[in-house]
């Protein structure tokens, strides 16, 4: 049915208006809780120091620290075992002369042995004026991230009845073994 024109012009079009009011009240409310929940989030995170770049300018106390001598303690994971060397000499097992602290029977790494080692080289060194916190772990391509990663736990503390120890927190991560 055809409306005339005068009943047309009396139609009128409602105006709605949104209602933002609950919208507005969820964001709000979201809005604060997302940014409170923020805080309580933690990323696992390796601390670790990477070398230095060559080149640029390197500050006095920079040269003056690197003047200090150094253990250079080195932790090397190859498929045989752990070597450990320093600037002085690389330990060996003195029966076979293989790797310093070699694989278990099971063919799995010794990271207990490993602790023990170092908290034993710790000992050594502790009162000469060598840099005795920095230790630098290289591995060979095919060892696995975790075998690295309970590399570093092991070389970072022991603990000796009940009382942790703090041995090379300074964990440097060389290229590899050549």
């Amino acid at each position: 049915m055809a409306y005339r024109p005068s009943q047309r012009r009396h139609l009128e079009t409602e105006q709605v208006e949104l209602n933002l009011f609950p919208v507005m009240n969820m964001m709000v409310v979201l809005i604060p809780l997302l940014l409170s929940t923020t805080q309580f989030v933690k990323y696992g995170v390796i601390e670790l120091n990477l070398p230095r770049a060559a080149g640029g300018p390197v500050s006095q106390t920079l040269m003056d620290k690197e003047a200090q001598p150094g253990l250079d303690l080195t932790i090397s994971i190859t498929s045989r075992g752990f070597y450990l060397s320093s600037s002085q000499a690389v330990l060996r097992d003195p029966t076979t002369g293989g790797p310093t602290i070699g694989l278990q029977p099971d063919g799995s790494y010794d990271f207990d042995a490993l602790n023990r080692k170092l908290y034993e080289l710790k000992q050594r060194v502790v009162t000469s004026p060598m840099d005795t916190r920095k230790i630098i772990i290289q591995a060979e391509m095919q060892i696995d991230y975790q075998t690295l990663v309970s590399t570093m736990d092991a070389a970072r503390s022991i603990k000796v009845n009940d009382v942790k120890y703090e041995l090379f927190p300074e964990v440097v991560i060389s290229a590899g073994i050549l």
